[in-house]
């Protein structure tokens, strides 16, 4: 066995370290992974150290060996800050001082030694830069240990525990050879330096491997645990869905019962003015001779009271239907209007005047139960603002705006306004600052509205009184 042999080792080590970096640059360009950064600038660094170390006799020895020892060491300890970095906790943190101070004070000391020794490297040199190869990698060997605690798959982590094991093992035997005096250089061609040597560039490349592996089972790690977490995240969305839907429909039967009173009301007008009008007709009828023109009329004045009553009982059992959100386009004025009438009973009896100043061209693609839902909603806000804070005048204003992009619905009242600093908060779920509030009305209102890319936002009125004002997106069908 020659010389040459050993530097055939060194050599091919340097290639399998740099043929490592460039692996690694492949696998995670562009990612800004520090840890895997950190591994490949360790990898090109024990490539030049070993590259160097083939080529000490073609470099000053004045700095050949102190390079190559201090770059061995450095490469070792960015391996050791890079197992550092899988930790979620250290990801981002700044390389640690002692990784630069240790390889410069390294390479300080053996040359300060060197030139003590008439500029030779002694076997005790030689000894003592391999115990630093031996305690930067068991070092490492306990980085690997402390960072796997944070994973659940362990067996990579393990595995790379035992390489750098091994590796710290070699170089003591490398230590044990150079203190017996059996083997002080190292192109020494003994055979228990050979197999030292190769042990040594063996596990190494195993090691650049194992890292490698361990990233990419990571990957697979990660991407597994997004994945199902992407899984519970939908099936929590489908179970939040499923709430709102149930809330919409309770929502929808605590606004009616709350104008129970008054659609009662309303519709028990038309039915009692049928029953007169048609008592009416029924003597008229009885009469000789029957009075055939007044009939006519009692019996059109029948006509108008049914169908008033039944227009009435069509919007409520249209808001208190449950249907998915289907979007069409729809008149906003006749959407409204059609809520204002089943509001109408109550608005009469607590005296108060709604507006409403909409253009009959304005339309909106929304789901129309769901909409007349939201206005309800407002509307019966409005009412009991009004109703508690008990103004001069009391008013509801109903109006829009549109621009080329969106709709602005605009629900005025004269009543107290908002408490200030509640104009957010207002609709949050179960935030009432009503006595019999549920919290549901606002909270659901704005969540219906950004179901279709609107939103919802309050504010008091500079002359008194609060304003929601509902924003929603213009499509081409709309325009």
């Amino acid at each position: 066995m020659t010389p040459f042999v050993i530097q055939t080792l060194f050599l091919f080590y340097s290639a399998l370290s740099f043929l490592s970096a460039t692996l690694i640059g492949a696998l995670f360009w562009k990612r800004n992974d520090r840890s895997a950064m950190l591994w490949l600038c360790g990898c090109l660094l024990t490539s030049i150290a070993t590259v160097t170390t083939i080529h000490r006799n073609e470099i000053p020895l004045t700095i050949s060996f102190s390079l190559m020892v201090s770059l061995e060491a450095l490469s070792v300890l960015l391996f050791s800050e890079s197992l550092k970095r899988l930790s979620r906790n250290q990801a981002n943190i700044s390389l640690s001082w002692t990784t630069f101070v240790i390889p410069i004070a390294l390479f300080v000391l053996v040359e300060v030694w060197r030139l003590a020794s008439d500029g030779k490297v002694t076997p005790a040199i030689t000894a003592a830069t391999t115990l630093t190869f031996a305690i930067t990698n068991i070092f490492c060997l306990y980085r690997t240990i402390r960072v796997k605690k944070e994973f659940q798959n362990k067996l990579f982590f393990d595995f790379l525990s035992i390489v750098f094991g091994l590796v710290s093992t070699l170089y003591l035997l490398r230590l044990l050879i150079i203190v017996s005096g059996y083997s002080g250089q190292s192109f020494d061609i003994k055979t228990l330096n050979v197999i030292v040597w190769f042990g040594l560039f063996l596990f190494g490349a195993i090691r650049n491997l194992a890292y490698i592996v361990l990233r990419l089972h990571l990957g697979f790690s990660e991407h597994t645990r997004l994945s199902s977490m992407n899984i519970q995240l939908s099936d929590l969305l489908d179970e939040r869905n499923e709430m709102i839907l149930s809330l919409q429909k309770l929502n929808r039967t605590a606004s009616i019962n709350a104008l129970a009173s008054t659609i009662s009301h309303e519709i028990n007008q038309p039915l009692a003015a049928s029953r007169i009008n048609a008592q009416m007709a029924d003597l008229k009828l009885a009469s000789d001779p029957p009075n055939v023109p007044f009939i006519r009329n009692l019996v059109g004045h029948i006509l108008e009271d049914i169908d008033r009553a039944s227009t009435i009982v069509q919007n409520v059992s249209r808001l208190t239907t449950n249907k998915s959100s289907n979007q069409s386009v729809i008149h906003l004025s006749e959407s409204i209007h059609e809520v204002i009438e089943i509001a109408r009973g109550q608005l009469r009896e607590r005296g108060i005047m709604i507006e409403l100043a909409c253009s009959s061209e304005i339309k909106i693609s929304i789901n129309k139960s769901e909409w007349q839902q939201v206005l309800l909603n407002l509307i019966n806000n409005a009412i009991q603002s009004l109703a508690e804070g008990k103004p001069a005048q009391k008013k509801i204003h109903i109006s829009a705006t549109q621009t080329a992009q969106h709709i602005k619905i605009f629900i005025e009242d004269t009543g107290p306004g908002i408490e200030l600093g509640q104009e957010s908060k207002i609709f949050e779920l179960a935030f009432s600052n009503k006595e019999s509030g549920s919290g549901i009305g606002l909270w659901l209102s704005k969540n219906i509205i950004r179901n279709f890319g609107g939103d919802i936002t309050a504010q008091n009125l500079v002359n008194g009184g609060a304003c929601f004002v509902i924003k929603l997106p213009r499509t081409p069908q709309q325009r």
